[in-house]
């Protein structure tokens, strides 16, 4: 193990105005940086418990394993994707989301590199609910508007926040909560025993949930936004983009605004 302390600590600000009918929403992010290399205080057992932290892999790829206690592995993670780090378990290691399954990744110099994301990122998420929900009366476009707002935003593996990160359950339950409040549950499958059915595509209205996997096994969910549309927080490699709704097998589509 490297025993060589060091932490970078910086600043970046970055600010995306994005215009859409018919309203203009903006989302700026606003970030402290902490880079820390594993052997730091901060990394020595549970230890982050202050702000957000999030981890992007930096080897060619890593293990998600199954539990700290075994080699069982759920999932590979390659260059380039990002987890938000639901707890550090010490030895190296932190609890992620990885589709919608908590899992085990390494965070030792040369395999992570790890960044605490301020608090400044729910202020700038406060200003633009205030925005959109004072200038639009349907509830629904309010929605969609709120959402399309992010597009081009960043995947992160257990996300929660689309200021920071999301991934795709966590996208609509942040989008949906903090317009209408609609409180669904966190993971995509989760969410899809919730609201009215709408059996056929023609009824779907913007706002609505689509929930894609395998036979009956629910792996991903979108929103639609209309015209045959959804956003949705795609994939690490993607972001979070608009596509075709029926881009893949659709399992159920809800209602869940009312």
């Amino acid at each position: 193990m490297n025993n060589t302390k060091k932490i970078i600590i910086g600043i970046l600000s970055a600010m995306t105005i994005t215009t859409l009918s018919p309203v203009t929403s903006f989302a700026t992010t606003v970030r402290k940086i902490s880079y820390h290399q594993y052997g730091e205080k901060v990394l020595n057992g549970p230890a982050l418990k202050s702000g957000t932290y999030i981890v992007t892999v930096e080897a060619s790829s890593l293990d998600i394993y199954k539990s700290m206690t075994s080699n069982e592995t759920i999932g590979k993670a390659s260059r380039g994707d990002v987890f938000q780090i639901l707890e550090d378990m010490g030895g190296g290691y932190a609890k992620v989301s990885y589709n919608d399954v908590e899992g085990y990744i390494s965070i030792k110099s040369g395999d992570t590199s790890i960044e605490e994301m301020d608090s400044v990122e729910e202020a700038a998420a406060s200003a633009t609910q205030s925005i959109v929900k004072a200038t639009e009366t349907n509830k629904r476009e309010a929605v969609i508007n709120f959402a399309k707002s992010f597009v081009g935003g960043r995947y992160i593996y257990g996300g929660t926040n689309p200021y920071i990160g999301a991934d795709c359950s966590g996208f609509v339950k942040y989008i949906l909560a903090n317009t209408v409040g609609v409180s669904l549950p966190r993971t995509s499958s989760e969410q899809s025993g919730v609201g009215a059915t709408v059996t056929s595509a023609d009824q779907l209205q913007p706002g609505d949930l689509l929930f894609y996997g395998s036979g009956r096994s629910v792996s991903h969910v979108a929103m639609y936004i209309g015209d045959g549309k959804v956003v949705h927080a795609s994939s690490s490699r993607t972001g979070i983009i608009i596509s075709n709704y029926n881009y893949r097998p659709i399992i159920r589509m809800a209602n869940v605004i009312g």
